[in-house]
């Protein structure tokens, strides 16, 4: 992790040994962030297939490694990239998620990454901000606690 000091454009490092390894993950969530209203900033209009095309990829299974069956793995689910839900969140600032369909949406909120279900809460609700879209507001209600009635306060959800 470094960051460059404004007058000079000093390079200045952090040292991550004696930090806890998701000290990063919000930083990175930002960084994706400035990166997607830099990225978008001159595009018309951002197609659905380049949202999904671009997700970040699981690495391929090591050769020789076993699946939970015992037979040969075929693949692996992806770490959570913090920096693609910032992205995500940039993209909905910019209008840009409203290409997406709900079932792209369903796949990103059931990666149980935070840092994803954040940006595309907070980009779909600004993407779609004006329109009462009525499957963003359920989508919203089920994930923000204010937003639930009193008897369904006690569901089970993230903490984010």
């Amino acid at each position: 992790l470094a960051g460059s000091v404004p007058p000079t454009n000093v390079t200045v490092k952090l040292d991550l040994a004696a930090c806890p390894p998701d000290m990063v993950v919000w930083p990175q969530f930002h960084n994706g962030v400035a990166a997607g209203l830099r990225l978008a900033a001159g595009a018309k209009k951002i197609p659905r297939t380049w949202i999904i095309y671009n997700r970040p990829s699981a690495p391929p299974p090591a050769i020789g490694a076993l699946g939970t069956d015992g037979r040969p793995a075929t693949g692996s689910v992806a770490a959570p990239d913090h920096a693609h839900g910032g992205l995500l969140m940039a993209f909905g600032l910019q209008g840009h998620l409203s290409s997406l369909a709900m079932t792209d949406i369903y796949e990103y909120l059931t990666q149980n990454a935070d840092t994803t279900t954040v940006g595309v809460l907070i980009g779909m609700a600004a993407s779609r901000r004006g329109t009462c879209d009525p499957g963003i507001s359920k989508m919203l209600c089920l994930h923000i606690p204010s937003l639930l009635p009193t008897p369904f306060t006690d569901m089970e959800r993230s903490s984010v």
